[in-house]
């Protein structure tokens, strides 16, 4: 059976770093995939779509990681990173003092596709669509945060 389905837009998969005074990636909104490998990384579980984003990007690149950690919790991620051990690559908000930098390839900025499905023959379609509507919206709206994407 095929499930009605629309797209929403893109997610960011941004670099969390804990930024001390004095680091070089102080002050920057982007870093590149080819620096950022080179950096021991925090990497979601490959059951995470963002994750097989990154592995595909860095394929793609012919690139290789120096050094991962796995984990299947992006606020987890987070915590790590906050606690020096490494930059997280996450699509979540940065939380606990970390940094953001967007991620860019050689093919632009590095994303996750977002898409909504449902049960078509669920009785709430219209307010199903509706809210389907909103998130797109939303997802707009939080991607103009980001200039020059």
């Amino acid at each position: 059976m095929v499930l009605p389905h629309r797209p929403l837009g893109s997610g960011l998969v941004r670099a969390d770093p804990a930024l001390q005074d004095g680091h070089p990636w102080g002050g920057r909104a982007t870093i590149g995939l080819a620096e950022l490998v080179t950096e021991p990384l925090i990497l979601m579980t490959r059951s995470n779509v963002a994750r097989l984003v990154v592995d595909e990007a860095v394929s793609r690149a012919g690139l290789a990681f120096a050094a991962v950690s796995e984990t299947g919790s992006s606020a987890f991620a987070q915590a790590l990173a906050a606690a020096g051990r490494g930059v997280c690559l996450v699509t979540d908000d940065a939380r606990f003092g970390l940094s953001e930098l967007i991620v860019h390839t050689p093919d632009g900025p590095l994303t996750v596709p977002l898409y909504a499905g449902w049960d078509a023959s669920h009785y709430a379609r219209p307010a199903i669509h509706t809210l389907v509507d909103g998130l797109r919206t939303y997802c707009e709206l939080r991607m103009r945060r980001f200039p020059g994407l």
